[in-house]
């Protein structure tokens, strides 16, 4: 009897073959989500980069930048693929690889002043219609 039940396991019936083909769609869908989110991942990691590399290469005398190890400077000098910064009070000098830079302070800086500006601006001109409306 016991052989006559592993028969018809080993064989499989209509019903066994129905499930494993759902299994193989699930495996598919799975499959499929897994790729898509590796895709947008590197999509995003891409980008990331990009703007890294944008910002080293957009690297100006006298920009304020923070190393990938800490250290905080001053650029003193740009050259292709280095920088040399200027740091602490006694204004040691000490040369580094753009890809070393993990921020630019100044730029970031600059960015929000430009960033609060528009805000402004904006909520200048929101307070102008409304004023406008009232006396309409």
């Amino acid at each position: 009897m016991d052989f006559a039940i592993l028969l018809n396991t080993a064989s499989g019936s209509a019903a066994d073959s129905g499930a494993a083909l759902g299994s193989s769609g699930f495996m598919i869908v799975i499959l499929l989500f897994f790729v898509v989110y590796m895709w947008m991942m590197s999509r995003r990691e891409k980008k990331n980069r990009n703007e890294e590399q944008a910002m080293r290469d957009n690297l100006k005398v006298g920009d304020e930048v923070v190393t990938i190890g800490g250290i905080l400077g001053k650029v003193v000098s740009v050259k292709e693929d280095t920088i040399v910064l200027e740091t602490g009070a006694d204004r040691n000098k000490i040369r580094f690889t753009k890809t070393a830079i993990a921020t630019n302070a100044s730029a970031n800086a600059r960015a929000q002043a430009d960033k609060d500006a528009k805000e402004a601006a904006k909520a200048k001109e929101k307070a102008a219609k409304k004023e406008a409306k009232k006396k309409e």
